[in-house]
This record gives C-alpha cells, sequence and structure tokens, in this order.
C-alpha cells in the first residue's frame, strides 16, 4: 500500500520564485530544505527573513501547501560603529551635565556659607551694592570727564 503523498511548495515573497519543492508523505511533518531565504535592498531599507505564511500547516502535512517568504523591515541601518559613537556622546552629555550641576551645587553651598559668616541684614547688604554701583558708575563718569578736558 502506497502512502498518499502531497506537494509542499515554498515560494519567495514575489510568490513565482519557487525556493524549495518537496513531497511529504500525509500526516508528516515537512521543513524548508534550502539557504535562508534573503530579500536585497529596497531605497536603503533592508530586509530580514521571518518565517513562512502558513508554517502551522507544515507540522502535519494533510493537502498541497504553498507557503510564501515573510520578511521584516528593518528600521535602524546604523553600524556598530555609530552606536559606538552615540554612546560615547550620551556619556559625555551625561558627564558633562553631572559636573554643571555638581559646580552649581558648590556655587550655591559657598554662597550659603558666605550668608551664613555674614553679620548685617539683607537690607544693608544691598544698600552697600547699591552704593557700591553708584561709587563705580561716578568713577566712570569722572573718568569720561577727565578724559574729555
Amino acid at each position: 500500500m502506497q502512502l498518499e503523498q502531497f506537494e509542499v511548495v515554498f515560494l519567495d515573497d514575489d510568490k513565482t520564485t519557487v525556493l524549495d519543492r518537496q513531497m511529504v508523505n500525509k500526516g508528516d511533518k515537512a521543513l524548508y530544505k534550502g539557504k535562508t531565504p534573503s530579500k536585497e535592498p529596497v531605497n536603503g531599507v533592508n530586509y530580514t527573513f521571518d518565517g513562512w505564511t502558513n508554517e502551522e500547516k507544515l507540522e502535519s502535512v494533510e493537502e498541497r501547501v504553498v507557503l510564501v517568504a515573510k520578511y521584516i523591515a528593518e528600521t535602524a541601518t546604523s553600524t556598530k560603529d555609530e552606536n559606538a559613537m552615540l554612546q560615547a556622546s550620551l556619556e559625555n552629555a551625561e558627564n558633562t551635565n553631572l559636573n554643571a550641576t555638581l559646580e552649581a551645587g558648590q556655587k550655591v553651598s559657598e554662597q550659603q556659607k558666605a550668608f551664613a559668616k555674614e553679620t548685617r541684614s539683607a537690607s544693608e547688604i544691598v544698600a552697600e551694592v547699591m552704593e557700591n554701583g553708584k561709587a563705580e558708575i561716578g568713577q566712570e563718569a569722572s573718568k569720561d570727564n577727565v578724559e574729555r578736558d
């Protein structure tokens, strides 16, 4: 008694290129026997093989089966060098931000210490700053007058 057999056809995603064709006994499992399918890049987009349509029918062949290759478009096309450069840039930015934050914290701390040591009131300090500002402006005005004479 001869076992019933069915044709199993593996097509590329163009649905015309036959990648593999085999006869499989009814109820047997079918396996693709060719090289892993590949697809040429289109408009700079690379593709990776992602299995077959109707793949579940390969477990137990009960009829003629036609499978078509599926591909996934790769969204990231960066190289290892580009990734390394990006990582280094991110680390540099993190370090720069950390250093700036530490410096700012140090300045605030120094200001807080200076104010803690100060015996004058805030209004006295403001008055002195204003007076010094006037004195500097006055000095500039006197200097301008001397230069004109």
